[in-house]
């Protein structure tokens, strides 16, 4: 498997909780016993095109719309009458339309703050909806949609009166992500899980995607290198395929399968042809839910994995990045990478790692992607069916825990020759949850991709080395900053030193509004091109797990704050050009 950088049908409670061993366990099988479980809410947010839905004497006409709906799924056992739905509007948004079933039926109440529909009556077994109501920036008031849905989020409550006084709320629905997004939808199971969606029925193709908040950065002593090696586990049979059939299954047809652990999460991937999304849908949900383990298989499997820590081992480049995250990283969790080592995964007892998979695979730590040529309803309805089985739990909270500013040098050399030097030069640097990392970067993509300073003074100008560039490694509260090259072993000291001299330059402020713009064009055009296939699609499915995900115009706009001073600003305060991390492997 690759290595990355980068719910109405309910099980039952206490059967469902069994294997989270937290304190958010409890809290969580106390709601499921109470009147939470009587009436289940299903949520969901819709990207939506610009339209003529909105007040033009408010100026609410353009830029898009956010659709969200609810459902109702009455689980009481007797019928529930005398219910009101009260769904929140965010601040500085407007309610442009609202109905029950269709548009134009039964719009809502608008109160205190909130679309309200009462005096519901909800049969027992019945599932009702949706409640939709249609959600605009208030233009008046000078709100942006990428600005103000980025931060909301919408956590509807039911109450009924008849047989008993009850009350039921969801968990609160983010609605970050879907800004400018059109069609993409985000659905929350009442099960926890989280459910995305995009319609693209002109595609040939549909990719499904799971992503679980469990990466290197959840592991410890005892479990370093495992969730990599879970990851590989999962291919290895389910009493419905035992063996390794999975790949054979999906290769049948022609369709694409693959895995990868990363840092901050473990992702499982198909790619099929669309009219094959049962079949993908059917094997990844065997997966998750029923994989068997077997001890014998589970075991050799170590030997896959030293196999791919030998290879990385071997290859100078990636030896030197790998030893770089490993340097630069000192109080982050993200100091342990996901590969382990061959020490750590040799000695981990198998129980062990089962241990550490029941502690994050369970549905408010997952996310599930579906792209191509489907339906929204029908989709979801599959995939709620299909994961039925996973336990439920809430998201495992993660300390922040950032990286401090580098104060102090840190050296490493490796010697596997003498001809080449492979060099990784950096700093620890902001998370994605610290505006710095936005003029961050603007500075790693003037020193490589777009403004190719590196490259060009280095590479083209000079003929110091064959490759250069700039890679800033940004994940949710920390993050790093690596300048590499590829050169002669009798070359390295002067390219560390026109490094460092590019790095100077903009630290003495050489960045200009001509360089922030074309950053933000770039920067728009890669991010449309991966997003241009359905397997590109998915990757949504990480950052929703791991950190915060912004669409195309919420990333934008918060990019777009960005002025040359801040680039300068960043750069004198984590790029000490006396303090830094290095990093060479001679071969």
């Amino acid at each position: 498997m690759l290595l990355a950088l980068a719910a109405l049908l309910v099980v039952p409670a206490a059967a469902a909780i069994q294997s989270i061993p937290n304190s958010a366990a409890s809290a969580y099988l106390a709601a499921q016993t109470s009147d939470e479980t009587s009436v289940l809410l299903t949520l969901s947010a819709t990207g939506e095109m610009p339209d003529s839905n909105g007040d033009p004497a408010r100026g609410t006409t353009t830029g898009g719309s956010l659709l969200v709906q609810v459902t109702l799924s009455n689980q009481s056992g007797t019928t529930l009458d005398g219910l009101a739905l009260r769904a929140p509007v965010p601040a500085r948004a407007v309610v442009a339309d609202s109905w029950f079933g269709e548009p134009g039926q039964l719009p809502a109440l608008l109160e205190d703050g909130a679309a309200i529909w009462r005096e519901i009556v909800l049969e027992e077994g019945e599932r009702l909806g949706p409640f939709a109501y249609r959600l605009l920036p208030d233009l008046e008031a000078g709100a942006d949609g990428a600005v103000i849905f980025r931060e909301a989020r919408v956590r509807p409550e039911v109450t009924w009166s008849y047989p008993d006084v009850g009350r039921a709320a969801a968990t609160a629905l983010r609605l970050n992500g879907l800004w400018g997004e059109h069609g993409l939808r985000r659905t929350l199971l009442p099960s926890g899980l989280t459910v995305f969606t995009r319609e693209r029925p002109d595609t040939p193709t549909i990719a499904l995607h799971m992503a679980v908040r469990a990466g290197s950065r959840d592991e410890d002593d005892d479990t370093s290198g495992g969730s990599h090696w879970l990851e590989h586990a999962h291919f290895l049979g389910t009493e419905r395929r035992p063996g390794r059939f999975f790949d054979a299954e999906i290769g049948r047809i022609g369709g694409a399968s693959n895995a990868s652990t990363g840092w901050e999460s473990t992702d499982y991937w198909y790619l099929v042809p669309a009219e094959y999304f049962d079949l993908a849908l059917d094997v990844l949900a065997d997966q998750m839910v029923n994989s068997t383990f077997p001890t014998e298989e589970f075991d050799r499997e170590r030997q896959v994995v030293f196999e791919e820590l030998k290879l990385r081992n071997d290859s100078p480049g990636t030896r030197a990045f790998d030893e770089f995250i490993n340097l630069v990283f000192q109080v982050s969790p993200l100091r342990r990478h996901p590969a382990g080592t061959i020490e750590s995964v040799q000695s981990i007892p198998i129980e062990t790692i089962l241990t550490h998979r029941d502690r994050h695979y369970f549905t408010g730590n997952m996310a599930v992607v579906a792209s191509g040529g489907i339906q929204h309803d029908d989709a979801v309805a599959d995939i709620e069916r299909a994961f039925a089985g996973l336990p439920q739990g809430p998201q495992l909270d993660r300390p922040s825990v950032p990286e401090p500013v580098q104060t102090e040098p840190r050296y490493l050399e490796v010697e596997t020759g003498s001809q080449v030097a492979e060099i990784r030069l950096g700093w620890s640097a902001p998370g994605d949850d610290h505006l710095d990392s936005l003029a961050m970067f603007f500075l790693d993509d003037i020193l490589g991709d777009t403004g190719r300073r590196l490259s060009e003074e280095i590479r083209d100008r000079r003929a110091l080395a064959t490759s250069v560039g700039s890679s800033y490694f940004v994940f949710s509260d920390a993050g790093a900053l690596m300048l590499s090259a590829s050169t002669r072993a009798d070359q390295e000291h002067e390219v560390i030193r026109l490094i460092l001299e590019e790095v100077r330059r903009i630290r003495d402020g050489d960045v200009t509004e001509e360089d922030l713009q074309m950053s933000l064009r770039a920067a728009a055009g890669r991010r449309a091109l991966s997003e241009e296939t359905n397997l590109g699609q998915t990757g949504r499915a990480n950052v929703e797990v791991s950190g915060t995900l912004d669409s195309s115009d919420e990333y934008l706009a918060r990019l777009g704050s960005v002025t040359p001073g801040d680039v300068r600003r960043v750069a004198e305060t984590y790029l000490d050009l006396a303090n830094y991390t290095l990093v060479i492997v001679r071969s």
